[in-house]
């Protein structure tokens, strides 16, 4: 389900919010799919929540107490709430018009089309480059957190393009040499030359039209024979 905050965080809107929800479930149970047991759970949940609340207004400035009171009995209701609208969301026949009137997240289901800019403005790939055998590399790639956090792909990416250079960063652009298009970390390079060597690599992202972005910083390293 996409989406968590729909649940306002301050009381006097959450106590809005909360009451017109009781109110359409209660309303609504059997459409919704809400059991008599769930009902009667969320309206004792809502009383306490009420009754609390009512108390935090009239002795917040004296009662430390009720405010306490008053997030626990929110976090039980808030509980409650979130259980049955993962119930709600998860069933075939909720519409999305019942969704609004409860005021709980409604799907996009509109595709957004994803500029063609995407993949020149997206940073590029961060890569590491490992000699893990005998004329063997492993080359891992990854979008601008950490690496080791996630390899998922950017929104509107498709892959890598990967290039490299023997004997180190070359003089020239046109020294580089393409190797491949890979869409999921890592790339094994199978080395053909025998002995040790330098080898540097670059990578840069393409989208699904295979236009290509920017290049990140080469890497080098040692390739045993």
């Amino acid at each position: 389900m996409g989406g968590e905050n729909y649940i306002p965080r301050s009381d006097s809107e959450f106590d809005t919010w909360q009451n017109n929800f009781v109110t359409y479930v209660m309303a609504n149970a059997t459409a919704l799919g809400i059991t008599t047991a769930e009902v009667n759970e969320l309206s004792s949940a809502r009383a306490a929540w009420n009754t609390s609340y009512a108390i935090h207004i009239t002795q917040q400035n004296a009662s430390r107490g009720a405010a306490e009171i008053k997030d626990e009995t929110k976090d039980a209701h808030e509980s409650i709430i979130r259980q049955l609208t993962k119930k709600i969301q998860a069933r075939k026949e909720t519409s999305d018009l019942q969704r609004e009137s409860l005021g709980i997240t409604v799907r996009d289901t509109t595709k957004t089309p994803l500029s063609e800019q995407i993949v020149l403005t997206e940073p590029p790939p961060i890569i590491e480059a490992k000699c893990t055998g005998p004329k063997t590399v492993r080359i891992d790639f990854y979008p601008t957190q950490a690496p080791g956090e996630s390899e998922a792909l950017p929104q509107g990416i498709d892959g890598v393009a990967i290039w490299f250079a023997e004997g180190g960063i070359p003089a020239t652009e046109g020294s580089w040499r393409f190797l491949a298009l890979d869409t999921n970390s890592p790339y094994i390079h199978n080395v053909g030359n025998t002995g040790t060597m330098t080898l540097a690599y670059k990578a840069q992202w393409f989208d699904k039209r295979k236009r290509m972005g920017p290049f990140c910083d080469p890497v080098v390293i040692g390739v045993t024979g």
